[in-house]
Parts: structure tokens; C-alpha cells; sequence
């Protein structure tokens, strides 16, 4: 009896560490984040926001919203973010396939391949986690307030 509880107690503690570690290698990114507009000034959209949550097995889900310029046209797209080195397919406006490295807590490189098309970009959080930069090839920049962190939408 005592061996079976405690086998329960170490898978159980097992499975915890492994969910805290995977929160971890998102952690910065998750939450929602709108586009700062007066800081951006190389984008052509109206409004851009983008929901991150974390993913069973690991990584999160990014879904990203976009607002063209005088209401004309909207857009969805569901990135599912996982740091294991293979392409995963995103979903929505701009389908493509989609490599996460994290280069550190705070910084993530993707690699997009669209129809054999590659391009490089990365994402990077601020330290104070309150500012989230995308950096495209070309120069273009977008800049990213955080309106909510994940604890404060009910996690």
C-alpha cells in the first residue's frame, strides 16, 4: 500500500515540475498584448493584438488578430508555439509553417517558411515584461503593450 501512494506521490510531483518548467519556457510571453501604434510606425494595420496561452505538452498558442486600416478588412491566425526545433502549421490569414527557437526567457526566433519562401524574424519581451518587440526582416518593427498577464485573465 505505502509503495503504490508513494509511486502516486512521485509521478504526481513528476507531472507538476514538468507543467511549472513548460509555464517557464513561455512564461514572458503569455498574455494579451496590443499593438502601440505611436511607437510602431512601419505597419500598415489599423489594430493588432495578440493572445497568448499556454499549451497542453509545453509552448503556448498565439492567436493574433488584425484590424486593417479604416475597418476594410480583418484577420485571425492561430500560431501553436512549441520549442522542439520542427515547423508546426499556423492557421488563418497568412497559413505557413512556423519554427520556434527560444534563444533565452526573453527572446524567440522564428523561422517562417511560406510555400518554400524562408524568412527569419524574432520576438522579444522587455525585462519588466511589459513591452513585447517584434523585429522582421527589412526593418520593419512593431512594438506591444501588455494589457493583461495571465494571472489577471483567471489563471
Amino acid at each position: 500500500m505505502f509503495r503504490n501512494t508513494f509511486a502516486a506521490i512521485v509521478v504526481m510531483l513528476g507531472c507538476c515540475t514538468g507543467l511549472m518548467a513548460q509555464d517557464k519556457q513561455g512564461g514572458p510571453f503569455l498574455g494579451i498584448w496590443e499593438i502601440n501604434l505611436t511607437k510602431t510606425v512601419n505597419y500598415s494595420q489599423q489594430s493588432q493584438m495578440i493572445i497568448n496561452v499556454p499549451a497542453p505538452g509545453g509552448g503556448f498558442i498565439s492567436t493574433r488578430a488584425t484590424i486593417a486600416k479604416e475597418n476594410k478588412s480583418s484577420s485571425a491566425e492561430i500560431h501553436p508555439v512549441a520549442f522542439d526545433g520542427k515547423p508546426h502549421a499556423t492557421t488563418g490569414g497568412d497559413a505557413r509553417e512556423i519554427t520556434y527557437k527560444l534563444i533565452d526567457p526573453y527572446t524567440i526566433e522564428r523561422t517562417h517558411n511560406r510555400n518554400g519562401r524562408i524568412t527569419v524574424d524574432t520576438e522579444q519581451v522587455s525585462k519588466d515584461g511589459n513591452t513585447l518587440t517584434v523585429t522582421q526582416p527589412g526593418g520593419v518593427v512593431r512594438i506591444y503593450d501588455k494589457k493583461f498577464g495571465v494571472t489577471q485573465a483567471g489563471r
